[in-house]
Order: structure tokens, then sequence, then C-alpha cells
């Protein structure tokens, strides 16, 4: 009964308060002020530092602190030779990814690429640490790519030195603020003479003794130099050997657990780095081979014989990694050819995945060509001359020119060119050639059309674009036999180019080597 008489005295108390509101019929409206006209101010213009816009104030200030940096080592006297009495910057100091930091800003969004290579801490920990999104590597233990913290020991000129150009910014009056810049090896020369004659100890890890020119570094140099605003996602492929750490597995012949194990890589490789990352290109100057299978099971020391059947069946445990490489919807893949798929059944080489390029080299040497943007015409007088270089085209998609002959001075007019390991010096490659380092080319050649697109990124769209289906002509060869296949075999696409001579990279597009 209480807590009904409660009830009923609330509702009563409420209609009773309810009512005290009502007006008389004679009452006047209260007269109030119309509401005060609010203006918004138009936002504030904000300029872009646009690097093709501010490109003399970015070169004047980059270069002079070249020139100030180097003559400060000199008034220092850092000498590192000096056993006996060293400058503090001599000392050695380590380094890890963890302790930088990711700046967008520095970044275009719509160039994100994936590299998966080998040895290339010096670049992700230090040089380019700035424009690097993630660093991966294989956990045997889960069968899943993890965050990964790779780390240097450098002096601590070196670390000042390779910090101070990642982070670069320079002023304007345009800014309230100093702006994020580039800073291109081409510029950069006097400062890496002076680094390495004060400390000449610092071409490799301190600690560990390995070289800091490796695989990695040449392939990652490229990129990072070529495409001055793309952000990067890397993966140490060094700790990813499936065959050598699922040892026991792989020994028994346990193909099915083995398959699951590589299923499990590639689902991880799809959704925790290509999409959580929102890759675009992908760069894997590497590969599996039937090689990688049967030198795995010597170096395992593994009972018993492995058939080429097995050999193979294990190979194969790998398409569903390739599929998240280079089947991914929103990227576009960039693989080193091999040109002795055919010969030695690495299938893995030969499957067609639908966003995968694969590439390969020619050498016109110190001649220059006559070939057309995208190939179009002008390709067939190349693959007559140079007709060995084109020998195993069944499973290449594209062919660059790099224009320069091995440790030689025979190039053209616009050959291959590169970094040093530091990024601070620029000339012509001269290497031997390898589709490892032909790739990199590629991959700078497609971010570079990318940018002429006005639509959204579609890798099918930008892949047909790179390899236009119209290169059916055999000019004035109609009885070249060998054309004729070479014609067959790529159905037609345009796979002989030659984008070094129409300088198809955004480092020359934006004029960083056009002062």
């Amino acid at each position: 009964m209480l807590k009904q008489f409660l009830i009923i005295y609330s509702s009563s108390m409420l209609i009773v308060i309810s009512g005290c509101g009502g007006s008389s019929g004679d009452s006047k409206p209260i007269q109030q002020d119309p509401p005060p006209v609010v203006v918004t101010p138009d936002p504030p213009v904000i300029v872009e530092p646009d690097p093709e816009v501010f490109m003399d104030v970015i070169e004047a200030q980059g270069k002079q602190y070249v020139v100030d940096t180097a003559s400060w080592i000199k008034e220092q006297n850092i000498d590192c030779t000096d056993t006996v009495a060293q400058h503090d910057m001599c000392q050695i100091t380590n380094v890890e990814f963890n302790d930088g930091l990711f700046e967008q800003q520095r970044t275009n969004k719509n160039q994100t690429v994936l590299v998966l290579d080998y040895r290339l801490d010096l670049h992700s920990v230090l040089r380019y640490r700035s424009r690097i999104k993630a660093a991966f590597r294989y956990d045997p233990t889960s069968k899943t790519f993890i965050a990964d913290n790779p780390n240097i020991n450098v002096s601590k000129l070196g670390k000042k030195l390779l910090t101070e150009v990642n982070n670069f910014k320079f002023t304007d009056e345009k800014f309230d603020i100093p702006q994020p810049a580039f800073l291109p090896a081409a510029w950069l020369s006097d400062l890496a003479e002076a680094y390495r004659e004060a400390v000449p100890q610092d071409t490799q890890d301190r600690v560990a003794k390995t070289n800091f020119f490796s695989h990695g570094t040449k392939v990652f140099g490229y990129l990072a130099q070529h495409n001055p605003e793309a952000e990067f996602a890397v993966i140490d492929t060094a700790s990813f050997n499936p065959f050598e750490q699922h040892k026991e597995t792989f020994c028994s012949l346990n193909i099915d657990v083995f398959s699951s194990y590589m299923k499990s890589a590639a689902s991880s490789l799809q959704t925790d780095i290509i999409e959580a990352q929102e890759i675009e290109f992908i760069n894997y100057s590497g590969g599996f081979t039937l090689d990688s299978v049967t030198t795995a099971w010597q170096k395992n020391q593994c009972e018993g014989l492995l058939s080429n059947d097995q050999a193979l069946a294990f190979l194969t445990t790998l398409t569903p990694v390739y599929q998240a490489l280079f089947n991914a919807p929103n990227a576009l893949g960039f693989h080193a050819g091999n040109i002795d798929a055919q010969l030695s059944g690495d299938e893995l080489d030969l499957m067609e995945f639908d966003h995968r390029v694969r590439v390969y080299q020619y050498s016109t040497l110190g001649d220059n060509t006559a070939i057309q943007p995208f190939g179009q015409s002008g390709w067939q007088k190349e693959f007559v001359n140079h007709q060995d270089s084109f020998v195993g085209n069944s499973s290449i998609d594209l062919y660059i020119n790099v224009g320069y002959g091995p440790y030689s001075n025979s190039k053209n007019s616009t050959p291959k060119m590169e970094p040093d390991v530091l990024g601070m010096r620029y000339g012509a490659e001269q290497a031997l050639y390898a589709s490892s380092w032909t790739t990199p080319v590629a991959t700078s050649y497609a971010i570079h059309e990318q940018t002429k697109l006005d639509t959204d990124f579609d890798p099918q769209e930008l892949k047909s674009r790179l390899l236009p289906q119209q290169c059916r002509g055999l000019d004035d060869y109609q009885d070249n036999g060998s054309l004729m296949e070479f014609i067959e075999n790529g159905q037609g696409h345009c796979r002989i180019q030659d984008p070094l001579r129409h300088k198809s990279d955004e480092l020359n597009r934006m004029g960083y080597l056009s002062r």
C-alpha cells in the first residue's frame, strides 16, 4: 500500500507542477531580439610544400646544409682513424627501428610500397626511417608475420648525419614552421666524402661486422631515391626461410602440415601487412625455386632422398604466399624474373598471377634506342640486335634497357643510375646484370605512370597501361622466326621497353636532377 500511495502522490504532484505554467488569454507575448548574425571566417589558405614549386629554396638550403656540415666536421677535427685521441662523435651507438617515427607529412599516401628483401637495416633504421610505416619479420612459431625492430651500430657522427638528412626541413616566408623536404643523393656527395674521411669504419655494422652494402640496401636505396614521396613497409626476407625453419615437418615429408603453415603465413601477409598498411605497390627482388627446396633438404641433413615430384610439391605449397602478393586486389607487384624457370621447372615463376609483372633486363650498352613510350614501336630492332638477352622470355613480362656495361665505361645517355649505400652519392650503375636490380626500376616506372592517371588506383588498369597489347608487328623483320615466337610468347604485349630513356620516374619528373 505504501508503494502505491507514493506513486499516486508523485503523479499528482507532477500534474500540479505541470499546470502552473499556463497563461491567461489576455497576456502579451514577450518581445525577443533577433538572434545575432554569426559570420564564419573563411578557413585559412594552406600552402602545401610542393617540392616542384619550392625546388629552388630546397636546393639552396639543402646544399648550404652540406657545406656547413662538411665544414663543421673539419672544424671539429673529427678523425676516427686516430686511436689515441678520438672525438666524442667517434663513439659507437646502437640505433633501433623503434627509436624513430614515421612522418606522414613527408610522404604521399597513394605511393605505399611493400619491399621484400634482406639486410636493409641501414636504410630502414636510419637513412630513410621517417618514410617507413612498419617493419616485419616472419615468426616460425606463430606462422605469421609480426612487427620487427631491427637495429644497427654506427658512430655518433653517422647517426647524426643520416638522421639530419632523413629529417631535413626547409624554411620559407609562406610557412610559419619549417617544412619537410627530400634531399637527393646527387646533392650530398661532398658530405659523403667528409663523412667517409672522418669515419671510414662506418661501412659496416660496428658490432656485427656485417657490411652495410647489401642486396637489400641496393634495392631499397634505388626505390627510396627515385620515388621521393613514396612511403614503405618492409619485410626481412632472411626471416622467411620455411624449408629450414620448419625442418622437422619438411624432413618428415609431412606436406599437408607444411602446407597449412604456408596458408597461415599467406593469410597474415595479406591481412596484417598488405591490407593493414594499404599497400599499392610490391617490390620482390627474390623468390623460391626448386633449388631452394633441394638446398634446404641437404642443409637440414634430412634422411633419405627427395624426389623431383616431392620437391615440386613442397615448392608449390608457397602458392598461397605468391597469391597474397600477386593477386592482391588493390596492389600491383613487381617480381625479379627468372629466365631459367621453364627449363628448371620453377612453377612459382611460371604461374600467371593477375597483378604480377615479372621483370628482366637487356642492355644496348653505349647505344641509345628509338623505342617509344610503353614500347609501342622501335623495339623489334633491339630484339634482333640483342637476341641472346631474350632467351627464356616465356617467363618474363617486361624487359628494361639498363644502358650500361658492367664494370666498364660503356653506357648510353640514360643508363641506370643508383645511389651509394648511404644515399649520399649518385652515379651510373656498374654492377653485373641481375633482375633484382632491374625490378625497382620497373616499380619506380609504375609509380611514375600512376601519378599521371586522374583515377583511383586500379592495379589491372595500371598493368594494362604499362604493358599495352599492341606489339604484334614484325616491322622490317618479316622472316625472323625468333621474333615471331617472342611475340607469340608475350601474346602481343609490349615487353621490350626503355623507360630510363624517357626518364620515367618521380625523381626526374619532380625536377631534382634537372637543376
